[in-house]
Parts: structure tokens; sequence; C-alpha cells
């Protein structure tokens, strides 16, 4: 979705895509590839952590999942147009047009799929046992649809030339990809943005004080009894409770990468001008923090906090690497292993010349031509002309 307003962001602090100087070109460039790099591996080790390690096949980890999906849908094919529009102008209205579709579908499928993990949490923390009933593996996956469902129709509306409305098109000055339909995009960053946030934040707020309140109580009567059954029920309360935790990290992270380019880009479809009262150096400062920095990052953070603060996750991800260097150890001894055979095969079957025949020889070989060990026959020569027998081994 930014690349939608970056144009006239950088028009109102007096810097375009062609200003860029070459150093800050690089560096621009550089800090992408780098993300994107970070982006895809994280979210593929977060998706094939899900998918191989049966203990993370639970609802929660789903929702989780699709997050995953959606920020690797950003780092392959989000984030290789914003590199691309550092290196050349975007060649016409419909390559301009599914920029815009996959950055809106990638916004709305994140926050969507944070809403509904904050639901999630919400019925598991609060009702366990009806939550254990009713979230089933086929009703999660219903939710996942949905969730993309949603965000596509509203990544497909994004595109539409609405009445008044100049819609996507190519600046021929810094080549960039403007969407001029100010309507449609105030009423999704409310739809979106606004009111998901709003749910997210207040359904944390009773998820963590309800999880702080049964985790205290838990405590308390582990303290009284020490059978078995209430230390397995302290074991859930508590890995619920730092889970809630983690996706509470998750959730602050959005939103610090996310809030200000929301409120900025609002702010802009209104007063295109409203940072040029600010010193150059500065708006430009503020653009490139909230409009390339900030919401690029985002997508690579979610792994980081996953393997950081999810102990169930950073012990499947340690399994992953280890396995995967063991594999490269095991192939490599195998390969030196074939080789040391195949050579100590044909050290010991071609021998030089003037070995004694076996026991077994059946005549067929010409030894009327060997020459004796005694004989002041070249050693090197001979080796050179290849002179030799084959012998039983």
């Amino acid at each position: 979705m930014n690349n939608t307003t970056q144009n006239d962001m950088n028009n109102a602090s007096q810097t375009t895509s062609d200003d860029l100087g070459d150093v800050e070109r690089k560096i621009f460039l550089a800090f992408y590839s780098t993300v994107l790099v970070l982006t895809v591996l994280g979210n593929t080790l977060v998706c094939v952590a899900i998918y191989v390690d049966l203990r993370l096949r639970s609802p929660t980890n789903w929702f989780i999942a699709s997050l995953a999906v959606s920020d690797l849908f950003y780092g392959l094919a989000g984030l290789p147009f914003r590199i691309a529009s550092m290196l050349r102008v975007m060649p016409n209205t419909a390559v301009c047009s599914l920029w815009v579709w996959i950055d809106m579908i990638c916004a709305a499928a994140s926050m969507a799929n944070l809403a509904v993990i904050s639901v999630d949490r919400y019925l598991k923390i609060t009702k366990p046992f009806a939550y254990h009933r009713n979230m089933t593996k086929r009703r999660s996956f219903g939710a996942i649809g949905g969730v993309w469902i949603y965000a596509a129709t509203l990544a497909s509306l994004s595109i539409i030339r609405w009445p008044g409305a100049g819609g996507v098109y190519v600046d021929p000055v810094t080549g960039m990809c403007p969407n001029d339909n100010k309507v449609f995009y105030t009423v999704a960053n409310i739809v979106a943005f606004l009111v998901p946030l709003i749910v997210l934040c207040v359904n944390y707020s009773m998820i963590l004080r309800t999880a702080w309140i049964q985790f205290k109580k838990m405590q308390h009567s582990i303290v009284n009894t020490s059978s078995k059954e209430d230390k397995r029920k302290q074991k859930s309360v508590t890995r619920d409770f730092k889970a809630t935790k983690t996706l509470a990290i998750v959730l602050l992270t959005f939103t610090i990468c996310w809030a200000p380019f929301f409120i900025m880009f609002t702010i802009h479809q209104y007063d295109p001008l409203y940072l040029a009262g600010l010193p150059q150096d500065l708006g430009n400062g503020i653009v490139d923090t909230f409009y390339y920095v900030l919401p690029n990052i985002n997508s690579a953070c979610n792994p980081v906090i996953y393997a950081y603060f999810n102990s169930d996750f950073r012990r499947v991800f340690k399994r992953l690497m280890f396995s995967a260097c063991d594999k490269d150890l095991r192939n490599y001894r195998s390969r030196t292993k074939r080789k040391s055979s195949l050579t100590s095969f044909f050290q010991s079957t071609f021998v030089r010349r003037g070995s004694p025949p076996t026991p077994r020889d059946d005549g067929n070989h010409n030894y009327n031509h060997i020459h004796s060990p005694s004989n002041n026959h070249d050693e090197k020569a001979s080796f050179i002309n290849g002179d030799t027998v084959i012998t039983e081994v």
C-alpha cells in the first residue's frame, strides 16, 4: 500500500526517486535486499516449523502460519517491485496496478490475521473448555480462508477507478505508482486498520488481565498442593500466558511499524503539503523512516520475535537448523567414504607390472616379457607406459 503515496510524499518533502544520490540509492537497495532475504528465510522457517512439528499444529499456530504467509508473499512479490522501482521507471499502468494490489492484500491480510489471532487467544484464555470443543481444524482453516478472501476483495477494490478519482497511474517524473483514490483509502484505512487495531487493543487488554489472574491463582494453588493434575494445569496456563505475551509483542511491533504510516497516509490524502513547512532534512527523515523503513522491516520481525520469546518455536528452529547442518555433514562423509572406497578398489586391483601372478592365474597373460625385480628397467618409464596387469584381489 505504501507505494501508492510515496511519490506524493516525496514531492511534499522535496525528494523524488530521481533526486536520490547514488550513495543513498545504494543504501536503500542494500536495505531492501537484506530485508527481502530475511523476510523470505524467516517466514519460510516459521511455516516449515509448523508443518513438521506436530506440537505446533494448533489453531493459533495455523493463524500464525497464515500471518507468515502474508509476510512471505510480501517478501517474494512486494519487495521485488520496490527494488525494481529504485532501478527503473515502472513500464505501464498494469504493472503499477499489480504492485498496488500486492501491497494492499499483504497489509490487509496481516492486519486481519492479527485480529483473528486476538479473537482466538481471547476465546482460549477466557473459555478454554468451549474453545477446545468448538475451535476445530476445519473452522480454523475456514477463518483463514475468510481472511484471504477479505484481503483479496479489499485489494481488488483499491485498483478500481471510482467516480471522481484518478485511479492508478505512472508518474512520468519519478516512475512511481500513485493511486488517486482519496475516498476509498480513507474508508479502507478505517475499516482495514483503525477498527481492527481498536479490537486488537481491547482484546489483548482483556486477555492479559484474565491470563494474569489465572496465572496468579494457579501459582497460589500449587503452593498448597503437589498433585500431578494441578502441575499439569499450571504448565498449561503458563504456556498460554507466554504465548499470549509473544503475540502481544507481535501486535506491538506491527503497530509501531504501521500506525505512523497509516496516520500520515490519511492526513496526506487531504493535505499533500503538510510536511512542506518542516526543514527539508527533517521532512526527508520522516518520510524515509515511516514510509520506507518501518513498514518494510515489519515482515522480517515476526520470526525473530517467535525465535526469541516462544520456546516451542525456538526448539523447532534449532532442530531444523541442526538437522540441515547434520544432513550436509552426512552427505560430505558419504561422498568422502565413496571416494575412499573407489580409490582403495583401484589401488588394490591395478598394480604395476612386476607383481607375481597369483596362484589362481589361468596362464592367459603373457608373462614372458615381464621383467623381474632384478632387471634394470626404469620403474617410472614402466609406469608411464602403462605396463600393468590385472590380478585377483
